[in-house]
């Protein structure tokens, strides 16, 4: 080997020790987070994008988790002029019947007594009251059974074909009396994760004023002669027991049953946008408490230490989707949840196929793209449908027609 052969490898030994190591992946790997419960997700409500689950699509019993559609559906009713928060409803001896058990509810309702919509509404967001539910069941579609139904409907528009509702409430049907349910007297309302993260994006995409009432450390309701304060049932709200600061909880429900375990949908700002924590049937001893808001807050902290709300496209910016030659021309800064060290350049985009995505014009036209190479993906958010019965003319036969001409004559 001759000197100046000698010379170059030491040289290029030196500059190789002295180079700063690259890391040729796109992503460090993320450790997975403990989080004991049978199902769970953490989305971005705003687009939709998964950034972490776990058998989301295990259908799983949801308790009072049910309320979110219930509630959905009073919403609307209010919205819409069917409803008004002053009306005045009165309980059935049955649903005030229900409020003398501790297991079943909670405010207490008397027969001699009417409650303002506002109220009940209060009651079962907050407290999770089944009474108040279905008595705001009722007014909305005049029985309890019609209203099922119509939850029924709903959720079918939105994608979700499978759904087990029986009742407006969530409570096993042998718990309630007869006319509160459909279905089999042992039956149980019953969700994927993915279920329920469609419905939860549907009403905070709808009715985000809802997190006003949700947010509610604790709310007063007329017992009596006189009138009661309640604490949130959400312990994550601050000022409640499980509150962290950083960590500003502002909603969602609980859900309660010896079925569905200890479950709890949470919602908090995070950075500029809004995440959802789904927790199915968190682990741990019967006693515990807060089992299911320990698992949520794990969640919740998973998603802060691990990812970044990161600027992947900015407005104006040409975007060349997937197999097509032509370019989109994206409408506004696009963002998503990616790990600190991800190369936001190695993203692919495409043709949304669902409700999601972010809107592009391309030759003056608006089409939404999607992110087609994420981690997790996005929630399977469909387009609600348009359902169009067509009536088909029935060809009458000659005969039929002569015999129908001679008819008339008469």
């Amino acid at each position: 080997m001759n000197k100046f052969f000698k010379r170059f490898l030491i040289v290029l030994s030196v500059v190789i020790l002295v180079l700063p190591v690259v890391n040729l992946k796109n992503v460090k790997a993320v450790e997975e987070p403990e989080i004991d419960a049978s199902a769970v997700m953490a989305f971005d409500s705003n687009t939709g994008q998964i950034i972490y689950q776990k058998n989301a699509e295990k259908k799983v019993a949801i308790g009072s988790i049910t309320k979110i559609i219930t509630l959905y559906l009073v919403t609307e009713a209010i919205k819409d002029g069917k409803l008004k928060e002053s009306d005045q409803l009165t309980p059935t001896p049955e649903q005030a019947e229900m409020t003398q058990s501790d297991e079943l509810t909670n405010v207490r309702l008397d027969t001699d007594k009417a409650y303002t919509v506002k109220d009940l509404y209060n009651a079962a967001w907050i407290v999770s009251s089944n009474s108040a539910a279905m008595m705001l069941a009722q007014k909305v579609s005049g029985d309890q059974a019609s209203f099922v139904k119509l939850m029924r409907k709903t959720l079918r528009s939105w994608g979700i074909k499978d759904a087990e509702i029986n009742n407006a409430s969530g409570l096993n049907n042998s718990d309630l009396k007869e006319g509160m349910y459909l279905g089999q007297n042992n039956a149980e309302n019953k969700l994927s994760v993915n279920d329920i993260a469609i419905i939860v994006k549907h009403i905070l995409n709808k009715y985000p004023e809802i997190l006003k009432t949700t947010s509610k450390q604790s709310f007063i309701f007329p017992e009596g002669s006189e009138t009661k304060t309640y604490t949130s049932l959400n312990l994550l709200l601050n000022g409640n027991r499980d509150y962290q600061e950083g960590y500003e909880f502002d909603g969602l429900k609980t859900g309660t049953t010896e079925q569905a375990g200890d479950s709890f949908v949470g919602t908090l700002p995070m950075g500029n946008s809004r995440i959802v924590t789904i927790v199915m049937d968190a682990g741990g001893d019967d006693s515990d408490l807060d089992k299911r808001f320990r698992a949520t807050q794990n969640l919740a902290k998973y998603v802060k230490d691990n990812f970044v709300n990161k600027k992947v496209l900015t407005k104006n910016q040409k975007i060349t989707v997937t197999n097509k030659k032509h370019k989109y021309i994206n409408e506004n800064d696009v963002y998503m949840w990616l790990p600190e060290d991800f190369n936001e350049n190695s993203l692919s985009y495409n043709v949304s196929k669902t409700d999601l995505g972010f809107k592009t014009k391309e030759n003056k036209k608006t089409v939404k793209l999607i992110a087609t190479n994420s981690q997790n993906g996005y929630l399977p958010y469909p387009k609600e449908e348009v359902i169009i019965k067509k009536i088909k003319k029935v060809q009458k036969s000659l005969w039929h027609q002569i015999t129908e001409f001679f008819e008339n004559l008469f």
